[in-house]
This record gives structure tokens, sequence and C-alpha cells, in this order.
């Protein structure tokens, strides 16, 4: 699947409380990124939306080894907003608590 004409999805990241990430690949420039978007149900809220981009504005301002940077912003079709990251490699932090305490 090939979201707003450039990220091909590759896999199901995580999910949360009020969204979900996506592992893709923006076709043109081959680089792995991370999709973040709301749930359906926060999407449609204007309020939440607009709190969402103020979110991705927010964090491409910041620039530290500890936050993920942001490298676009949109929109899709049918309105859902989403953020475009850097995708990390690491290891899943509730595994490592379970394994290592």
């Amino acid at each position: 699947m090939v979201l707003a004409g450039k990220y091909r999805v590759e896999r199901m990241l995580g999910r949360g409380g009020m969204g979900f990430v996506l592992a893709a690949t923006h076709i043109e420039l081959r680089m792995s990124v991370a999709l973040k978007f709301l749930s359906d149900r926060y999407s449609r809220r204007p309020d939440i939306a607009q709190r969402f981009m103020r979110e991705a504005r927010a964090a491409a301002t910041l620039r530290s080894a500890h936050v993920c940077r942001v490298s676009d912003v949109g929109r899709l079709d049918d309105g859902a907003p989403f953020i475009v990251m850097e995708l990390l490699v690491g290891r899943d932090l509730s595994k490592t608590l379970r394994a290592d305490g």
C-alpha cells in the first residue's frame, strides 16, 4: 500500500491509546521512515488533529539524540493527518523490562 503517493507501508510498528505507527519506505529516496497516525476516532476531531500537528511542529524544532527527527507532515485523501519521522531501530521497552526487570 502506498500512502500520500510516496510512502510504501512495510509493517505495523505499534499501537497506542490515540493512534498507531507504521514502518514505511519513501519510494523516491529509498529511505526507511516511521509514519505516525491518529486513530479514526481521534483524526476526525479538529481539536485533536490540530494538537497532533502542533506536536509535529514542536518536534521538528528539536535536535537531540533522544528525540525522533520529524521530516514531513501531511494529510491523507480523507483528511487524516500524519507525521513522518526517522525510523529508529531498537529493543521494545516492555519486552526489555520483562526480560531484564
